[in-house]
């Protein structure tokens, strides 16, 4: 049996109802073949300020961009509009000094994005991937961009995601001869407008996710 689930849909099972859960799981086994493109532009425009050290100058383009894009369906309206939104609350979010006072030598071809637990593929598919040297010494770290603007993850669960992503970057970590980095493996809620960086003791949260993932592969006989 093959049990595999993304990372955003995980957060959405651990707190989910009975019901929910089954929804998430159901969702995974069965994804949908119409992938609505919401948050394309915000997403890239991140992903680009991010690799160029928090230059914002790429959000500015891209808002610039969407405000003067001719919309006339009600989803593509609403798309739009929290699309600019996005990238007005990523303003206000304050990449750590690492980042934007090192150079940053993007990843961009990465064959394995995944990591396992407890015999659950976990897709992280980390939006930015990067190694960088400090103190004469080369470190990687990635970040993962969260955008839901209806389903804001708390703190916890940001944390979550940044120690699952630190996982799979200690995992990918020799191929690059780099050393992972829990303060450079973050999670970025846009519409929370949080950044929250790895554990640096991970054991903990990590046994909570083996739970999580037994309880996944339960339900995912029955859903």
């Amino acid at each position: 049996m093959i049990y595999k689930i993304s990372i955003n849909p995980l957060i959405d099972f651990s707190k989910g109802t009975e019901a929910k859960k089954r929804r998430v799981i159901r969702d995974q086994k069965n994804p949908s073949v119409i992938k609505v493109g919401w948050y394309q532009t915000p997403r890239a425009c991140i992903k680009k300020s991010i690799s160029q050290n928090g230059n914002n100058e790429e959000i500015i383009k891209g808002l610039a961009r969407l405000k003067d894009k001719v919309v006339e369906k009600p989803r593509q309206i609403q798309n739009k509009d929290v699309s600019m939104e996005a990238m007005r609350r990523y303003l206000n979010i304050e990449l750590p000094e690492i980042l934007k006072n090192h150079n940053l030598n993007i990843i961009k071809k990465r064959s394995v994005k995944s990591t396992w637990i407890n015999d659950v593929e976990i897709i992280v598919s980390p939006d930015v991937v990067f190694t960088l040297d400090y103190d004469g010494v080369k470190y990687i770290g990635g970040v993962k961009v969260h955008l839901s603007k209806g389903n804001i993850f708390d703190l916890n669960e940001s944390k979550m995601v940044a120690t699952i992503l630190n996982k799979h970057i200690s995992e990918i970590a020799p191929k690059y001869n780099a050393i992972p980095l829990p303060e450079i493996c973050l999670s970025i809620d846009v519409f929370g407008q949080r950044i929250v960086s790895s554990a640096k003791k991970p054991e903990k949260i990590l046994k909570e996710v083996e739970k999580i993932c037994f309880e996944i592969k339960q339900v995912w006989n029955v859903a």
